[in-house]
């Protein structure tokens, strides 16, 4: 997998991790941007517009390990990738892709699950910023 979230700073307690039930023969990066995938409380790796965050991934899981629920940081700061669009300080910030956000439109923010956090800094397609995420 690719562009990752690097957390640099875990606010709350500990980040405030939340568990969620994941596939079993899923391999999952730490770090990934995990969105809803059912019910009940099922999470998976972000994958376009229009996905709920959950969280980020607080650690690695292999698609052989038979691990079948996953903690999910949802307060803190964190380095998150920009995708093809607006990353612009101030702004909500949404899924756009593989563990990749851009400028949430005012759908997305009346979805509130849709915001990711608010973005620290202006950040150029494909360049990594600081985002506030607290959920």
């Amino acid at each position: 997998m690719a562009a990752e979230a690097t957390i640099t700073t875990l606010l709350g307690n500990k980040g405030d991790p939340v568990e969620f039930i994941v596939a079993t023969g899923t391999a999952i990066p730490k770090g990934s941007l995990m969105v809803m995938d059912s019910s009940p409380q099922t999470a998976k790796i972000s994958a376009a517009d229009g996905n709920f965050f959950v969280g980020i991934a607080a650690n690695e899981k292999t698609a052989t390990d038979g691990v079948t629920v996953m903690s999910c940081i949802t307060h803190c700061v964190a380095e998150l990738t920009a995708g093809t669009g607006a990353t612009t300080v101030g702004l909500p910030q949404k899924i756009s892709g593989v563990n990749l956000v851009i400028d949430a439109d005012d759908d997305a923010i009346a979805k509130a699950a849709e915001v990711v956090g608010v973005s620290l800094e202006t950040v150029a397609d494909g360049n990594q910023g600081a985002v506030l995420i607290s959920l």
